[in-house]
């Protein structure tokens, strides 16, 4: 059963899920502004989602924090980002753009990073739970591992 689903701008490039996502995250990062236009919002599926993309996407590579690529996947017709795949998480599935969801409201990130390059406008609503500087440090690592891998989650 479909329970969450989205595409480019052109509706060239389609995803669909089967699960609800394991996390939401904001990045507030340069390289995360600069790829989408404005801070990211991810919406972190594991494979257990079934995430099913169609249409074809063009694959820019960078090295992320962790000195592995990071694989950003575009439409190549109206440049829209869909998601990344990051080999330091390893974990079989998809960070997807929030903007990319056909209801992205059903969605609010529960934690950020890179709070020092944080937008001075940006407020929080109330649903951010925890804020990191930078990218993974110990503390994020050790409160993510509580708060994402609990067997109660």
């Amino acid at each position: 059963m479909i329970k969450h689903q989205g595409g480019c701008h052109c509706g060239k490039v389609r995803f669909q899920a089967e699960a609800d996502p394991w996390m939401v995250f904001q990045c507030n990062c340069m390289r995360c502004r600069r790829l989408l236009g404005t801070v990211g919002v991810f919406v972190i599926f594991d494979d257990s989602a079934n995430i099913q993309f169609s249409g074809v996407t063009s694959e820019y590579v960078a090295k992320g924090e962790s000195g592995l690529p990071v694989r950003h996947y575009f439409c190549p017709v109206c440049g829209a980002m869909i998601h990344v795949e990051a080999d330091a998480y390893n974990m079989g599935g998809a960070g997807i753009v929030l903007g990319a969801f056909d209801d992205p409201h059903q969605f609010e990130p529960e934690w950020e990073n890179y709070i020092e390059l944080k937008l001075n406008w940006l407020r929080d609503n109330g649903c951010i739970k925890k804020s990191f500087e930078g990218q993974a440090g110990d503390e994020q690592l050790e409160w993510v591992m509580e708060n994402y891998f609990a067997e109660d989650k």
